[in-house]
This record gives structure tokens, C-alpha cells and sequence, in this order.
């Protein structure tokens, strides 16, 4: 399709256009004078035909219309009625009214497609013009979320600041912290096309902030053991949710009285299955503990979360202390 418009759609100079014409014309007359004899009677046009059609169709329309006219009557005159001598017989009517058929649909047909493919054109600009300002309002309306999203985060904290009481500064910093989370996978998601989030990058970047964020950077340490995991972006965002709730969940019962905290975060993917693991060196989890019956909170939002995700999310004591966080669900499957 690009080779048949380069090759009819292209504009042509006047020297190409008519200069081309005339030296194809030049070519077909001298084949066919040097025929002359050679064919039986009733061909005056054979070497005319595909001339027409050739100048018609790499050209122009208007020069194959007016090769046909010239190339009609030089026919004519050179080898219908040589010398205008005689008066035309009854077979050279009907070869002339054939060519005059042939030629004028021939060139009918070419001009047909060459404004099919101008329209053509035309759409196709008109669609990359539509998907461009698509874009722009995509980029635009995904970076506005962000700041939103950053500004009421921003608010929530200087609440956070203001409050004396201790649970509820906790709930304000867990709720900015959520907000965060949900203004990174934002962000990766200006560019439309760019429907995929890697959980280990975002979470790289978004997981000392909620350090900084509980002022717990001289005892906390972040680890990363990290595969490449991509998400569709429908599923980023409740995984990054459920990382950072397991993280936050980390430091605030975690961590020992005295002492520092190792906080690890792994990314597998196995067999069509997304592997994310939160483990960490501190107390360990209470006698008795069920996460299906906490009343926190964040353990609740992360439960459904998981659901969301058509996966499962597993407590477990760790061999030498600690707990493991292991969430496992399906790539590319959310409900």
C-alpha cells in the first residue's frame, strides 16, 4: 500500500509530468510505426494502450487524458486513414470506438483510486491527529490525579503533625502513605501506551518513603531481592497497596522496643503466578494471631486486595524470628 502511493500519489514536477509523457509517447509511436506490416489489419492502437495506462497511473490522470487524445489521433492518421486518403471502414470504427472505451475506463479506474487513497490519507491524518490529542488529554488527566492525589497526602500530614493523639496520628500517616502509593502508579501511567508497572522499581522508590515518613530511618534497613515482576496496571496498584501496608504493619509492630529492623522485599515470578514476599527480623507474630479475624485496619484493606487479585495472602512465622508476608496471585487476572 505505501509502494502503490508513493507511486501514484506523489506529486510530479511539469518537466517530469509532460516530459515523461512526451518521451513515452516518442517510444509507443516508434514501436508501432516500426510494426507497420508486421500486423495484420485492425491494431492501430496496440502500442498506445498500455502506453495511456502507464502515464495515466505514474503521472497523472490529466496527462494520461491528454496522451489518449494525442495518441488517438496520431493513430488516426498515421495507421487508421494513412494520409488522411481514405474515409474510415466499418473495422477501424470499431477499433477506434474500443480504444476510446478501454482508455477512458482504464484511466477512470486509476483516477478512482488515486482519490481513494488521497482520502485515504486524509482519514489517517485525521486519526493520528484524534490518538495524539487522546494522549495529551490522557498525560494530562493521569498527571493531574497525581498532584491531587500528592496535595491531600501533603494536607493529611501536616494534620498528622498537629495531632496529639497517637493512633490517630497513626491512621493519618498510614492514610498519606496509601496516597502516595496510589499517586506513584500514577505517575507511571502518564504515557497511555505504557499499561505495565514494575512492582520491584516502584516499590524501591516508594518504600523509603514510608520509612522517612515514620522517622525510622536510623533503625530501619530496607532489603531488595528482586526479580522482574510487571503488572498490568489494573493490578498495580492493589499490589503496591499491599506491599506498603505490610511494610507500615512492619514498623509499627515489628520493630523491638531497642534494636533496629530488617525489612526484606522479594519479587518472583513462577509459572504464570506473581510471588511478592515481605519479610522482616523483628517480634514475630502474637500467639493466636489470624489475619482473617485482625481488626486492624490495614490488614483488613489488604485481604481485600488480595481477593481483588484472585490471589492469597499468607502470615508466617519465620525460622529465627520474624515474620513472612507472602503474596501470591495470578498475573493479568483481577476481579
Amino acid at each position: 500500500m505505501k509502494l502503490l502511493r508513493a507511486l501514484t500519489n506523489r506529486p510530479r514536477g511539469p518537466t517530469v509530468e509532460w516530459g515523461g509523457s512526451a518521451l513515452a509517447f516518442s517510444l509507443a509511436f516508434a514501436l508501432r510505426f516500426a510494426l507497420e506490416g508486421s500486423l495484420p489489419p485492425g491494431y492501430p492502437f496496440l502500442t498506445f494502450f498500455p502506453l495511456v495506462f502507464l502515464v495515466g497511473f505514474f503521472l497523472s490522470t490529466r496527462a494520461g487524458i491528454l496522451t489518449a487524445l494525442v495518441s488517438g489521433g496520431v493513430a488516426y492518421a498515421f495507421f487508421v486513414t494513412p494520409g488522411g486518403l481514405r474515409a474510415p471502414s466499418g473495422p477501424d470504427l470499431v477499433a477506434m470506438t474500443f480504444y476510446g472505451f478501454i482508455v477512458a475506463t482504464g484511466l477512470l479506474l486509476i483516477h478512482l483510486m488515486r482519490v481513494a487513497l488521497r482520502k485515504l490519507d486524509l482519514e489517517r491524518a485525521a486519526s493520528a491527529q484524534m490518538a495524539e490529542q487522546n494522549r495529551l488529554m490522557f498525560h494530562e488527566l493521569q498527571h493531574r490525579v497525581s498532584n491531587n492525589l500528592q496535595v491531600i497526602g501533603a494536607i493529611l500530614r501536616m494534620e498528622e503533625r498537629k495531632m496529639r493523639d497517637p493512633e490517630g496520628r497513626q491512621a493519618l500517616r498510614a492514610a498519606a502513605s496509601r496516597l502516595g502509593v496510589i499517586a506513584a502508579v500514577q505517575r507511571q501511567l502518564h504515557d497511555p501506551a505504557r499499561q505495565v508497572t514494575e512492582i520491584g522499581a516502584l516499590m524501591r522508590a516508594t518504600l523509603p518513603e514510608i520509612v522517612a515518613g515514620a522517622t525510622l530511618q536510623d533503625r530501619v534497613r530496607l532489603e531488595f531481592d528482586l526479580e522482574p515482576l510487571p503488572v498490568p496496571a489494573d493490578q498495580a496498584s492493589p499490589v503496591a497497596l499491599i506491599a506498603v501496608e505490610m511494610v507500615s504493619n512492619a514498623l509499627e509492630h515489628a520493630l523491638p522496643a531497642c534494636g533496629r529492623l530488617t525489612v526484606t522485599l522479594r519479587t518472583r515470578v513462577a509459572g504464570g503466578m506473581a510471588e511478592l514476599d515481605i519479610l522482616d527480623d523483628g517480634r514475630g507474630l502474637p500467639e493466636g494471631f489470624d489475619a482473617t479475624t485482625a481488626s486492624s485496619l490495614g490488614l483488613r484493606l489488604a485481604q481485600q486486595f488480595s481477593a481483588q487479585l484472585n490471589g492469597t495472602l499468607e502470615f508466617s512465622r519465620r525460622e529465627g524470628g520474624g515474620t513472612r508476608v507472602a503474596l501470591r496471585f495470578p498475573l493479568g487476572v483481577a476481579g
